[in-house]
């Protein structure tokens, strides 16, 4: 053991990579390439100029890997970083990033020592008994967001916008939607202008006159909170702070972190490990070319964990909390929105399924591509202001303005548009799976058409809360649609219906139909289709059996008849919902009038019914 300074210094263990506590003191363990000069820099809190430098030796290597344990440091005083021949990195297993707190805004010095890690707090923080809300995949609400857009318009103090901060005080508005999980896109330290990521694995800085990465997708440093994202100069504090707020609130958190090609999968499980024990995040979606999938699937440290991918072989035994982000969800019922004909299939099938062993995320728009919004308000992509020649971007939007491109006033235009978005929506809640919604769509927020929003850290890629006022009624709309999901277990079962009669109840549990009742015609042109829900394959909170509900579809552009099955003695249809009214009464509400052999539904519109009995 060598004495510098104050500090013991040996050999440490090369297991976990980063700066990590134990008995002895900081264990610093780095992958320095073979010959490399390396060492490890100290500063002290706040300072660009080096305190002290402790050589990495060959006698600490172990394969790639060389170690340090530190023994006497005072973490609440000191800072770090690494030097590498020479070059001042960053440690890409750091706990904490500063010198980098302004987003979008390169460092206030140019000195390579300007950024630099941080330590895990001393303190021993109170989670006052936090327990995770244990919600499965088809009880949930899933909502997605950006952590700085989301909030930087909304009426929050000026420091707490676009925070860590400021979406615990979005919990109230969650609730009155009927959210019970929020996904957060990249929250941890990531770099906003260009960046280089040496051979080695380690990052450093690369000044740079390029465009804002607001979005965060690429590598960066997953273990740390991103400080731009905080109110306060506590990080690690205020992000658990906002998780014991979500917990209390019942509402689970998920993570994003997007994984490129290459990625070390001990990376990636690690990571999810430290975010998982250290600041009880409840699930991950897990993006981009190096995400090991099978590896984080059969983890037995995140077993229980909701673990969210963008594909999950079919082959592949996990614990059951796997879920498929339903990429095809989205384009289908797109097409079959915008009246694409031969979409009655497709349609078919995304309304009842449900993946086995696990869990489907279904959504109609998320951070790529148009808004819910655009999609009815633009043909093409507006993303000049990207600096592309407005070549970036998806091609492929399936969307349909609805007659006229961008802004209108046009009040048969907007109404239809409205109507749209409403019919989306019942797309959504009203299909199996779990329904994921990204976060404005709900009040029709706009990216004027911009489908690729991922450098605009302004007012187009932040959301608008203007339009919650502006378009109360698409908000009490949603938000009434989610109270009926969740309260009719019948649309969200745990496991996809069979559509057989497998409890002898008299009917299968769904069921489809068309002009037709019991049958449903799936040719080209037909548009048309009758969803029926058994409400005695379902059990209410109560302990009564779930309704009987019918939705009819009709993305026809005319007029068309639809028939309803029989309901068995004493009980009749009633409509609850018709997306083409334009009235002020309020949707989800019975109406007086029974049906019983067909309903007419109006062109490019969806009714919903229930069985009841006579009053």
């Amino acid at each position: 053991m060598e004495k510098q300074s104050g500090l013991f210094i040996r050999n440490g263990n090369p297991v976990m990579l980063g700066a990590n506590k134990n008995a002895e003191g900081l264990n610093f363990a780095a992958e320095i390439p073979c010959g490399a000069d390396a060492s490890l820099v100290l500063y002290r809190k706040g300072s660009l100029h080096p305190r002290k430098e402790i050589p990495f030796t060959e006698e600490s290597r172990t394969g790639k890997v060389c170690t340090l344990l530190v023994s006497g440091l005072d973490t609440e005083k000191y800072e770090y970083n690494f030097r590498i021949n020479g070059k001042i990195c960053q440690d890409p297993y750091a706990h904490g990033i500063c010198g980098r707190e302004h987003f979008g805004v390169p460092s206030r010095s140019e000195d390579e020592n300007s950024v630099r890690c941080t330590f895990l707090p001393e303190t021993e923080y109170d989670w006052e008994g936090d327990k995770a809300p244990e919600i499965p995949y088809h009880e949930m609400i899933l909502y997605k967001l950006h952590v700085r857009g989301y909030t930087k318009q909304q009426k929050l103090s000026q420091k707490m916008r676009g925070t860590f901060a400021g979406l615990k005080e979005m919990i109230p508005y969650w609730l009155e939607l009927g959210i019970n999980a929020v996904e957060l896109m990249p929250a941890y330290e990531f770099q906003e202008m260009a960046s280089e990521v040496r051979g080695d694995g380690l990052i450093t800085e690369k000044r740079s006159e390029g465009k804002v990465n607001y979005w965060g997708y690429q590598d960066g440093w997953y273990f740390a909170p991103k400080r731009s994202y905080c109110a306060t100069k506590e990080p690690e504090k205020e992000f658990r702070d906002m998780i014991k707020a979500m917990h209390k609130a019942g509402i689970q958190c998920i993570m994003e972190f997007y994984f490129p090609k290459g990625t070390n999968p001990l990376m990636a499980l690690q990571t999810s490990w430290f975010w998982k024990t250290y600041y009880h995040v409840d699930g991950f979606h897990f993006i981009g070319d190096g995400v090991p999938v099978e590896l984080l699937a059969k983890d037995h440290i995140l077993y229980g964990t909701k673990k969210l991918f963008q594909s999950v072989p079919d082959y592949m035994e996990t614990d059951g909390m796997a879920a498929e982000y339903q990429g095809g969800f989205q384009q289908d019922m797109r097409r079959y929105l915008k009246s694409d004909e031969g979409m009655i299939p497709s349609a078919e099938y995304h309304v009842r399924h449900v993946r086995a062993l696990g869990g489907n995320i279904n959504y109609m728009a998320s951070q790529d591509g148009f808004t819910l919004y655009d999609t009815v308000s633009y043909n093409y992509r507006h993303n000049e202001s990207n600096g592309e020649g407005n070549q970036d971007g998806s091609d492929y939007n399936y969307s349909w303005n609805c007659g006229i491109e961008g802004p209108t006033r046009k009040l048969a235009v907007k109404r239809m548009r409205e109507q749209q978005i409403r019919n989306a929506f019942l797309m959504l809640l009203l299909s199996q799976g779990t329904p994921m919604i990204y976060g404005g769509d709900e009040f029709g927020n706009s990216q004027e058409g911009n489908n690729n929003a991922w450098c605009q850290d302004n007012p187009s890629g932040w959301t608008d809360w203007k339009a919650l006022r502006k378009n109360s009624r698409i908000f009490n709309f949603v938000k009434e649609a989610v109270a009926f999901r969740k309260a009719h277990p019948v649309l969200h079962m745990k496991n996809e219906p069979k559509g057989v009669d497998y409890l002898a109840k008299g009917f299968p549990d769904m069921s489809f139909h068309g002009e037709r009742a019991w049958y449903l015609n799936q040719e080209n042109t037909c548009r048309l289709m009758g969803v029926m829900y058994c409400g005695a394959y379902a059990e209410k909170a109560d302990g009564t059996e779930d309704d009987f509900i019918y939705v009819g579809y009709n993305f026809h552009w005319e007029n068309r008849t639809i028939a309803l099955p029989n309901l068995p003695d004493g009980l009749h249809w009633k409509k609850i919902a018709d997306t083409s009214d334009q009235g002020e009464t309020g949707f989800f509400q019975e109406r007086e009038e029974t049906y019983e052999k067909n309903i007419g539904i109006s062109p490019r519109s969806i009714v919903v019914l229930i069985g009841k009995k006579e009053a």
